[in-house]
C-alpha cells in the first residue's frame, strides 16, 4: 500500500514538473516590424493582419503618427483622405486579436525616415514600407526590408504570351490608338487598337509582359 501511495505522489510531482515546464518555458521572441505612413495608408495592411499571417510586433513611431496628422490637415485633398484611412489603420491594427502593436517614441533624428533607418539600426527591427527609395536606403545600409508590394507582385496571377482574359478598358493610354485597364490584382494591362471601347469590357490576349521599378505592365490585344 505504501508503495502505490509513494508511487502516486511520485506520478503527481512529475506531472506538476511537466504543467511547469510548459508554462514557464521561454518562448521565441517575436520580430519587430517598424511601420512607416505609406503602409498604414494601404488598405491591404488591415487585410493581412487580419489573415493571422502577421505575427511579429509592429512598432510605430510617434512620428510616423504626427506625419499622417500633418497631412490630414492638409489642403489636398486626395492626399487627406489617405492620411485619415492610416490613422484609422492604427486604430484598426491595435483592435486585431492575436495582434501585437505600440507606438513608440520618435528618435532625435531630422526627418521621418531617418528616424526609422536609425532605430532599425540600433535594435535590429525590420522596416516595413512600400516607399521604394526608403526600401532602398534600408537595403544598402544591410537592414531587412517587408515590401507589401513586392508581396503583391509575387502574388500575382501569371499569365504567359497567348493566354486570353477579360478585362474594363477605363482611360488611353499613352500610345496612339491604346486603351488601359487593370487586373483584378491592380496590374496595368495596355491593350493595343482599342482606344475606341473606352469603358467596355472586352476580351484581351496578352502578347508580353514588361517588369519596371514600380511594378508590372501587361500588354495585349483584343481578340
Amino acid at each position: 500500500m505504501e508503495i502505490i501511495l509513494l508511487g502516486l505522489v511520485f506520478l503527481g510531482v512529475v506531472l506538476l514538473l511537466i504543467k511547469g515546464f510548459w508554462e514557464f518555458r521561454p518562448r521565441p521572441a517575436r520580430r519587430q516590424v517598424l511601420v512607416d505612413s505609406s503602409v498604414l495608408m494601404d488598405a491591404r495592411v488591415l487585410a493581412l493582419a487580419r489573415t493571422g499571417f502577421i505575427g511579429d510586433e509592429l512598432l510605430i513611431m510617434q512620428s510616423v503618427l504626427l506625419e499622417m496628422q500633418t497631412v490630414a490637415d492638409g489642403k489636398d485633398s486626395e492626399k487627406r483622405a489617405r492620411a485619415r484611412i492610416g490613422l484609422d489603420a492604427v486604430e484598426e491594427l491595435q483592435r486585431t486579436p492575436g495582434l501585437v502593436v505600440r507606438v513608440i517614441p520618435q528618435e532625435p533624428e531630422k526627418g521621418v525616415d531617418n528616424q526609422l533607418l536609425k532605430r532599425a539600426k540600433r535594435t535590429g527591427a525590420l522596416i516595413m514600407t512600400n516607399d521604394f527609395n526608403l526600401g532602398k536606403v534600408a537595403l544598402a545600409d544591410n537592414l531587412k526590408v517587408l515590401n507589401m508590394n513586392a508581396l503583391s507582385q509575387n502574388l500575382r496571377s501569371e499569365y504567359l504570351p497567348g493566354d486570353k482574359t477579360q478585362i474594363k478598358l477605363v482611360q488611353k493610354g499613352s500610345g496612339k490608338g491604346q486603351g488601359v485597364g487593370y487586373m483584378p490584382d491592380g496590374t496595368m494591362v495596355v491593350v493595343d487598337d482599342s482606344d475606341k471601347k473606352i469603358g467596355e469590357f472586352v476580351e484581351i490576349e496578352v502578347t508580353r509582359m514588361h517588369q519596371t521599378a514600380a511594378g508590372r505592365m501587361m500588354f495585349a490585344r483584343l481578340t
